[in-house]
């Protein structure tokens, strides 16, 4: 028997799908294609150009919105000066179809304080970082993003004052290409999948678990998906979630999380672990990086360039991210949508992967 919580929250989900399907024709003319990325690559960067590509090539990217842009090097960081250079560079190929901005290299990351995917996407604006100034110290909100938990549609309003944005990439152009291939596989996968949002014994970085706990419980099972709530208190340093198939979601906070290699994730999934550094590059050093999920099989994920503290707010929510993706938008969409103060995260991955498309 249903409880009083579930009934109501389950009557939110019909009349929610019921209020949508007015918009639903207007949003499939309006649903991210190949026609709206632009892919940037490193010049004389052959990694880069490669990945850029096959991207183009698989996606059916039109050839003129794969562009090259001048950074010399892989800095970890470029400063505000040289992130304008850049978009000055590319004016020319920011019409109004481009919603997305596609960086197929992994450093730089960072632009001064913020991501380079969120500067990219929101602009260059120091208000979305937690110490615009050096005078600044210690923990702090930030900007909200206008897309979180907004409408589709906003993205196509001809005000609209952002984009979205992704890092593509891989240690090698073979991962990169594996990443982009299980991208074009979820596609209208239909999948039956699971979802594990797991409270770790890292208090401090399990500061999301009361939202994953009450998630879990009202979610029940739609579409699929089977949404699982897992106390990991008990097991420091190890994991219940492990030999797990027909992961779609998986969502945590450690500073490294254990055996993320023994499960297997379907076309598609989305995982991140909240910590302070998970998108400070692709190497092995200090905190487990966003890459390592996309080494294990997942297609995208998501991790803080610079300290956000433990803010809920500064990292995925379950509650957002899981409809909209069941929803029928692409990973992007509905990675951006579930990040309310994105400023200092890196989105990492896939973006066009769509795998409860609406496609006859």
């Amino acid at each position: 028997m249903l409880t009083h919580k579930q009934f109501f929250f389950r009557l939110w989900l019909v009349v929610l799908s019921l209020s949508a399907s007015s918009a639903n024709f207007a949003e499939e003319l309006q649903q991210l294609s190949a026609q709206n990325v632009l892919v940037l690559y490193k010049n004389n960067d052959s990694h880069s150009k490669k990945i850029a590509d096959y991207y183009a090539e698989k996606r059916h990217v039109p050839t003129a919105q794969v562009v090259s842009v001048d950074i010399k090097g892989s800095p970890s960081n470029i400063n505000k000066k040289q992130f304008e250079a850049i978009i000055k560079q590319l004016k020319p190929s920011l019409t109004p179809d481009i919603k997305v901005i596609l960086l197929t290299w992994h450093a730089p990351y960072r632009v001064e304080c913020m991501s380079i995917t969120s500067a990219f996407g929101l602009g260059f604006d120091k208000k979305y970082c937690s110490r615009p100034t050096k005078e600044i110290k210690g923990c702090h909100p930030t900007a909200i993003s206008p897309y979180y938990n907004a409408a589709s549609s906003t993205l196509w309003d001809s005000k609209t004052p952002f984009r979205l944005s992704m890092m593509l990439s891989g240690k090698t152009v073979s991962e990169a290409k594996n990443l982009i291939d299980r991208g074009i596989a979820a596609d209208n996968s239909q999948p039956e999948a699971d979802a594990y949002l797991v409270r770790s014994h890292d208090r401090s970085r399990s500061s999301r678990w009361p939202i994953f706990e009450k998630f879990a419980e009202l979610w029940g099972e739609r579409k699929g998906l089977t949404v699982n709530y897992v106390d990991d208190r008990p097991y420091k340093g190890k994991t219940r979630i492990k030999d797990k198939d027909k992961v779609m979601f998986y969502h945590t906070g450690l500073v490294t999380v254990p055996s993320i290699e023994t499960n297997t994730y379907l076309p598609g999934a989305i995982a991140e672990h909240l910590t302070s550094g998970a998108g400070v590059g692709i190497d092995t050093n200090g905190q487990m990086k966003a890459f390592r999920w996309l080494e294990a099989g997942v297609t995208g994920s998501y991790g803080a360039v610079t300290e956000p503290c433990n803010y809920p707010a500064k990292f995925p929510n379950p509650q957002v991210l899981i409809p909209s993706y069941l929803d029928g938008k692409t990973l992007i969409e509905a990675y951006w949508k579930s990040v309310q103060q994105p400023g200092e995260g890196l989105f990492i991955g896939e973006p066009l992967a769509r795998p409860w498309a609406n496609v006859n």
